[in-house]
């Protein structure tokens, strides 16, 4: 009986033991789980729905009509009346320069101009002395010819008569044709003076247009010495100082005006095959949003960028030179997955994150992700709608596949 007894003990204490052996044996083979504490943890839900793309980017603002003004002729910048950042007007005059031989460039051509309008009117009154004096012999050459006329008349019926001789009506019929002759030339010389005259006239006015054309020409030169802003706006660059010498050619000054308005936005290279004109867009600077549209995609690749420029719509109290952000609404894709982007996840990749379920256990699950649009990107494969992903980093070993959250 008691050996009996001492059987069945020995029977139990084996089987308990080949039961605790295959349970720790199915628990080294099975996946371990690590218990992660709930706070801090962000999980998100898998969306469903209407996806816009959107681009994001930084630039500044510039203004549509720009002004580079530029030296024309070596100076000395004498005067700087504003600086950057002040409103202007067409005519405001911005700074002063100073070059004396050119000043004196200019008295110059003003005394050669003078000059030459003195010589005209020296001229004319020459020439009115001249014609003066011309006509008056004319005049009394013609009277003359017309007594000898009058007299040849008056002996023809004379002669007739015998009164006075033949040959001296035939001398004084010879003296009227002389004298007929005379006024004839002396026409034609009147006449080629008075053509003489003109030309010479002319030859002094085209001397006067060239002083005058040289005169306007340094003038020109000299006015432009005071630089004047030549639109309205505000002045952006404003490079020279006070003394500096500067050249034809030197950049001075740029002005722009203050509407309309393009922003110039650096947007990742990655990103630009979703851009086109049109497409809307929102600027922000500070605290001010304003809206407009993109008409213009750089097709030039800049240190990994593509320039987009946006135009403005209306006015807005934003400057010229301004830094902004801008979001340009590219498209709408439907029918979409998507989350909140995981920190530092790239578009188009793949990333190992813990789908969790209705008891808080996750398991380790790889998810597909594609687009990216401002904190959000697409999920290509992996999960489903309305399921529930662990974003956020968790100090969790990589052999880990199954956690359990701890409320």
């Amino acid at each position: 009986m008691r050996n009996s007894a001492r059987s069945w003990v020995y029977g139990g204490l084996s089987i308990a033991s080949a039961v605790m052996l295959a349970s720790g044996w199915l628990m080294g083979f099975a996946d371990p789980v690590q218990v992660v504490s709930a706070q801090g943890v962000v999980i998100e839900k898998v969306r469903s729905g209407d996806f816009a793309l959107t681009v994001e980017g930084y630039g500044t603002l510039q203004s549509v009509n720009r002004r580079l003004i530029t030296a024309t002729s070596t100076a000395i910048v004498d005067e700087i009346r504003l600086k950057a950042g002040a409103p202007v007007e067409p005519d405001t005059v911005i700074l002063t320069l100073k070059n004396p031989e050119l000043e004196g460039q200019l008295r110059q051509a003003l005394a050669f101009l003078k000059s030459a309008k003195t010589s005209k009117r020296q001229l004319n009154l020459q020439q009115q002395r001249e014609l003066l004096n011309s006509e008056s012999q004319f005049a009394e050459l013609k009277a003359e010819a017309e007594i000898a006329q009058l007299q040849m008349e008056a002996e023809r019926s004379l002669v007739e008569s015998g009164v006075i001789s033949g040959i001296s009506a035939k001398r004084n019929q010879l003296k009227a044709a002389q004298l007929r002759q005379r006024v004839e030339l002396e026409k034609a010389k009147l006449q080629k003076l008075q053509q003489v005259h003109q030309e010479t006239l002319s030859i002094q006015d085209e001397l006067i247009a060239q002083a005058e054309d040289n005169y306007q020409q340094v003038k020109h030169q000299v006015d432009q010495l005071s630089v004047k802003a030549g639109i309205s706006g505000v002045i952006q660059q404003l490079p020279v100082t006070l003394g500096e010498s500067v050249v034809p050619g030197t950049r001075i000054a740029t002005v722009g005006s203050l509407f309309p308005l393009v922003a110039e936005i650096k947007v990742p290279q990655l990103q630009a095959n979703l851009l086109m004109s049109g497409q809307q867009a929102e600027i922000t600077a500070l605290d001010q949003s304003v809206y407009g549209q993109v008409v213009r995609i750089d097709p030039v690749v800049s240190e990994g960028a593509v320039q987009v420029d946006i135009l403005l719509d209306g006015e807005t109290k934003l400057k010229p030179m301004q830094m902004v952000d801008a979001l340009i609404q590219a498209k709408v894709d439907p029918n979409v997955r998507f989350i909140h982007a995981p920190a530092g996840i790239q578009q188009n990749s793949k990333q190992q994150l813990f789908k969790v379920a209705e008891d808080n256990s996750g398991v380790r699950v790889e998810v597909n992700f594609g687009k990216r649009s401002g904190d959000l990107i697409q999920v290509i494969a992996g999960v489903s709608p309305g399921e529930r992903l662990i974003t956020s980093q968790i100090d969790v070993d990589e052999s880990i596949s199954r956690i359990q959250l701890k409320l």
